[in-house]
């Protein structure tokens, strides 16, 4: 699976120059850095401003993973993983796969927002630090995390300078022909000092510009403040920034504040459709809450992602729990959780009945921005009896999302949970069981899909129905073939297949004739493949499927490969990364990666073989998936690697292995895919200008000191990219640079 996108902001980071620099020389120094405040102090901005400088000191090797919105401690480590990318192949959380991604060289992790969860994270960070040496890791929180060797950098309000800034630059945002006359100016300067100099409170009363002037806003935030110095138990500058939210909320218009309240159910970011379904009700129709929502963006209370063509909307993390406590004031909650829950069920079964068509990359894209949203859902679904049948409808996301990019393990985790309530729909528990099972099959976890499938099985017995039937056979011929016997599998899918067909059950049917044939032809029987193929594009092109179809071509391709006709499977694999990787479908970029590795090794070309193989490796590695659970590809790559060995020394076999492992995965696609050299081929055109000048320099002899005077930079920036263009030049020592550069090493400029 990729890792995750960081937050973008749709602001301008202001001020806090100093407090970047000391982070940094706390990161610099210490492994364990927490960012201790309250809310709404600007810790989360700060540490990605932070992370940012580090990315060029870390290239590639900077994460950041988001707790706010999760609220199963068990499911911190998942959290943390899908962030550095990693797949977590089970429902028990195994932090050694991530050890074994992070490794032993330099990088840093972020972890924003532990203090609700400050037990697991803290537990999870200690296991990390503890066998990853080169680690370091920053963290925001609340409250410390209080493991040894800790640095705790309590944020510190902005200074005046900085907060008049601020409040300038919002103000400015909001209404761009205000400006400052000499009184404004000294009302902003106190205005800023009434709110403490915390950043969110700044932002919030900065934008009220259009409607107050300073004066005014200066005399309605004292009115709102606390008298005395705090409230009992209360630092000031907390009771300042709630009595700012707090008064924010009151400037509300009540449908403004009823709609503020309802969308804080939201993770992770909203559409106008989803809006609508959780926040009206007989009170409040649906056009009052498009009204409510742009009142929310006017205040700043929402932001709109302008990043997004379609219009999505998000809270900062303070004004959305400030949301959720007027929901738990109200008795709302459990209610406005209940149709957050019922728009993202009907979400999956609008996605489940349009799947087989024209439009699969597009819910794959949607799905994907909706993936936080999904989990709150499916969180509080297996929280209890009555939600759980919706949890267990939920499954075909399950299978054809979460299945392909990542978060298996989530995926049991639900499934069982939602399972052990005893609830829901015939027909919905048996395709929830056949989920499990598939996947955890595919994830070689044979005794959990054994446990899915007895009680699918049993189902199947005491109903005695046929659809209940299909999906308990299609389950029996996927678990056999992945524990071995392909030739039974295949034998059972063939009977499934004929009841699918008489139910109507075209996704099924049409996933099942892939399977079919991946059966056959680990059973050494490619012409009934090939046929089993066949009848998956005859069912999935007519109608545009791209997912089964594209798989099946992955099939024959590789039964090209077997057969000696190596350019005809390179053209299929081809053919088949192009879908894949428009999908994101990390299963299906790593299987057709590793045949395409396979073909340039049966072609002599060793270099691209290993890098492929590498490449392919990673993912099996970061998704938490196993080539061991599929023996017939287990035993064709064992023979790949062996085949690209002998190409090779093993030095450079190794070297170039590592780098497969490393390199952006849309640069490895672009070489499996014929649109791009290997690295070394063309080697000055791979590096960067800034990276071109350090190499020309390391080729002439220079020091790393010498390049940091000749280019003003420091001697760490230096050290990185020296190492960044070394991994690109396939190269191990200075001495060999300017070879690798192929003679473009003249003399710099």
């Amino acid at each position: 699976m990729q890792a995750v996108q960081r937050t973008a902001f749709l602001s301008t980071f202001i001020g806090r120059q100093d407090e970047v620099r000391q982070v940094r020389d706390l990161v610099a120094d210490h492994r364990l850095v927490t960012l201790l405040g309250v809310g709404g102090l600007g810790k989360t901005r700060l540490a990605y401003n932070v992370l940012d400088h580090l990315d060029a000191e870390y290239p590639g090797r900077t994460w950041a993973a988001e707790l706010a919105d999760l609220t199963d401690a068990a499911l911190v480590g998942h959290k943390v993983a899908e962030a550095l990318g990693v797949g977590i192949p089970s429902e028990e959380f195994d932090v050694d796969l991530l050890v074994a991604h992070v490794g032993s060289d330099p990088a840093v992790l972020y972890v924003d927002n532990c203090e609700h969860l400050i037990d697991s994270a803290a537990e999870l960070i200690a296991a990390l630090l503890a066998s990853c040496p080169a680690l370091r890791v920053l963290t925001t929180s609340r409250q410390a995390l209080g493991v040894l060797g800790e640095r705790i950098y309590p944020v510190p309000t902005l200074s005046d300078e900085d907060a008049l800034e601020l409040f300038t630059a919002r103000a400015a945002s909001v209404l761009p022909s205000w400006t400052q006359g000499d009184q404004d100016r000294e009302d902003v300067a106190q205005l800023c000092v009434a709110l403490q100099g915390i950043p969110l409170a700044i932002e919030l009363t900065a934008v009220q510009v259009r409607t107050f002037t300073p004066a005014t806003l200066l005399s309605r935030v004292r009115d709102h403040l606390p008298s005395g110095a705090a409230v009992r138990g209360e630092p000031l500058r907390k009771t300042s920034l709630d009595a700012c939210v707090r008064w924010s909320y009151d400037l509300c218009e009540p449908d403004e504040r009823t709609v503020w309240s309802r969308l804080s159910v939201f993770a992770g970011g909203f559409s106008i459709e989803a809006a609508e379904h959780a926040c009206a009700d007989d009170d409040l129709p649906p056009h009052a809450v498009l009204q409510a929502l742009a009142g929310l963006v006017d205040k700043s209370v929402v932001e709109r992602e302008t990043r997004d063509l379609e219009g999505r909307y998000r809270m900062l993390e303070i004004i959305r729990q400030f949301g959720v406590a007027r929901l738990e004031e109200s008795g709302e909650l459990h209610p406005c959780r209940r149709r957050h829950l019922d728009y993202y069920r009907d979400l999956v079964e609008r996605f489940d009945a349009d799947w087989m068509g024209p439009r699969q990359s597009a819910w794959m894209r949607q799905l994907g921005l909706e993936r936080n949203n999904l989990s709150v859902a499916f969180e509080f679904a297996v929280s209890s009896k009555e939600g759980a049948p919706s949890a267990i409808r939920m499954a075909p996301v399950l299978e054809l999302h979460y299945g392909t990019t990542g978060g298996t393990g989530r995926a049991i985790h639900w499934l069982q949970q939602a399972l052990a309530h005893g609830t829901g729909d015939m027909g919905d528990l048996a395709n929830a069981l056949r989920v499990g099972s598939f996947i955890a099959s595919f994830m070689v976890q044979i005794p959990v899909a054994e446990e899915f499938f007895t009680r699918l099985r049993a189902l199947a017995d005491q109903t005695q129905d046929d659809t209940v039937r299909a999906h308990s056979m299609y389950a029996e011929s996927t678990l056999r073939m992945f524990a071995g016997d392909a030739d039974a599998g295949a034998a059972i899918a063939a009977d499934a297949l004929t009841l699918l067909h008489r139910l109507g059950e075209e996704r099924l049917e049409a996933n099942l004739h892939f399977l079919h044939g991946v059966m056959l032809g680990w059973a050494d029987r490619p012409d009934e493949a090939a046929e089993a193929y066949r009848l998956c594009f005859e069912m999935g092109e007519p109608v545009g499927e791209q997912v089964f179809t594209s798989y099946s071509t992955w099939g024959l391709g590789l039964d090209a490969l077997l057969a000696g006709r190596v350019d005809d499977a390179i053209e299929l694999e081809r053919a088949a990364l192009r879908s894949r990787a428009d999908f994101q479908d990390q299963l299906g970029i790593a299987l057709t990666i590793e045949v395409l590795a396979w073909a340039a090794a049966e072609q002599k070309r060793g270099r691209e073989a290993a890098l492929l193989l590498g490449a392919a490796e990673a993912i099996w590695t970061d998704t938490g998936m196993s080539v061991a659970g599929m023996p017939y590809v287990s035993r064709r790559r064992e023979d790949g690697v062996q085949a690209t060995r002998r190409l090779l020394s093993s030095r450079e076999f190794e070297e170039i292995l590592q780098l497969g492992q490393t390199m952006p995965q849309s640069e490895v696609i672009s070489i499996a895919l014929g649109e791009a050299r290997m690295p070394g081929d063309q080697a000055a055109s791979l590096l960067t200008s800034r990276e071109q000048e350090v190499a020309l320099l390391v080729a002439h002899g220079e020091s790393n000191k010498a390049i940091a005077d000749e280019l003003v930079i420091s001697v760490r920036t230096v050290e990185t990219h020296v190492e960044n263009l070394m991994r690109k030049l396939v190269v191990t020592s200075r001495a060999q640079v300017a070879a690798a550069l192929g003679g473009a090493a003249g003399s710099p400029s």
